[in-house]
């Protein structure tokens, strides 16, 4: 691969290792209404965008409850664990390493805008980013329409950018944006489903660095 001008990376899932704290938010909501419970394999099988349709295949009836309040009760039980959600495993090497060769980097994610930036700094790896994006709400649809403004606003061209992610989700945004892409099953999609998506993708954040070394 050629070195890129720009990578653009998922946030939660991909930088964030907050699958446990998702899971563990969405079983007090499936608790709360006397829905069987999810494994953290289970979730990260049937995890799909958007996300009110994973909600619906877990049995949560949208005819009697909208699914904005189920979002905005899954936020609640999730912002009194997010602070304690560490990086991924190499990833503040790979932003590190990727800031060295002085490659553009870019946040976009399906989190709502505001607190999207409070979790970045939260962690401390804002000043990585030239661009953070999010939602505009916290219904997580789709990304893509983000991801058109981002590569507008920066003028970044499709063939010399990359988005990092974690969700077949991100190979449809790259998809539509005309980027590559590196799926990195290690937060909310498993192996078996990253594998299906035919997209280039890789076991850990650790092999990511390897790819980034062979840019130089």
């Amino acid at each position: 691969m050629l070195q890129p001008e720009a990578v653009i990376w998922d946030f939660n899932g991909t930088i964030l290792n907050d699958t446990d704290l998702s899971t563990s938010a969405i079983n007090e909501l499936l608790k709360r209404r006397r829905l069987p419970a999810i494994t953290r394999e289970s979730h990260r099988n049937g995890f799909r965008f958007p996300i009110v349709d994973y909600y619906r295949g877990l049995g949560f009836d949208l005819e009697k409850e909208s699914f904005s309040d189920i979002s905005d009760e899954f936020h609640y039980i999730y912002f009194e664990g997010v602070s304690k959600c560490e990086l991924n495993t190499g990833v503040a090497e790979a932003l590190a390493t990727i800031k060295g060769l002085g490659i553009r980097q870019f946040v976009l994610s399906a989190a709502e805008q505001g607190m999207l930036d409070s979790w970045v700094k939260t962690v401390g790896v804002h000043d990585f980013f030239e661009g953070i994006y999010g939602l505009q709400d916290q219904l997580a649809v789709s990304k893509v329409d983000r991801a058109r403004e981002l590569m507008e606003s920066f003028g970044l061209a499709g063939e010399r950018t990359v988005l990092i992610g974690d969700t077949d989700h991100d190979g449809e945004v790259a998809k539509a944006i005309g980027c590559d892409v590196i799926l990195v099953p290690i937060g909310h999609q498993s192996h078996e489903r990253i594998k299906q998506t035919k997209c280039r993708f890789v076991d850990s954040v650790d092999e990511i660095i390897g790819l980034v070394r062979g840019w130089e």
